[in-house]
């Protein structure tokens, strides 16, 4: 009971007044994707979850045995590689993983775009 005596309803409640000079808004980075990084994101949707992985056995045994040339799996620029690998991962495992996101923002991406990408491969 000493908690309601402690309120009092005849005085409106009211919030003190925020200056907005002192909390200035943090850049948070750019949201759009260069076009080159739109398409790796589009071809990246329709990828397998094998497609980050090194062949295995067989499959390279198979190559050996007949010849067989397989076209690399990876992309040559190591930023785009973590963005498709990111994408991949997040299609298939309908979430970003914490390590595929720290691969992003190691990549040089902000937090706006990871959060866009998980967003994009989630939702398909």
């Amino acid at each position: 009971m000493a908690v309601r005596a402690a309120v009092r309803y005849d005085k409106p409640v009211t919030a003190p007044d925020i200056d907005p000079a002192r909390l200035p808004a943090r850049d948070l980075g750019p949201v759009a994707f260069t076009p080159l990084e739109e398409q790796v994101i589009t071809l990246a949707l329709t990828d397998r979850l094998g497609s980050i992985e090194e062949p295995g056995r067989i499959e390279r045994l198979f190559a050996t045995l007949f010849g067989l040339r397989t076209p690399s799996r990876t992309l040559a620029d190591p930023r785009l590689e973590t963005l498709r690998r990111a994408v991949v991962v997040a299609r298939h495992r309908h979430h970003l993983p914490d390590a595929q996101a720290a691969a992003l923002r190691q990549a040089g991406y902000a937090l706006t775009q990871v959060r866009m990408v998980e967003a994009r491969a989630v939702a398909g």
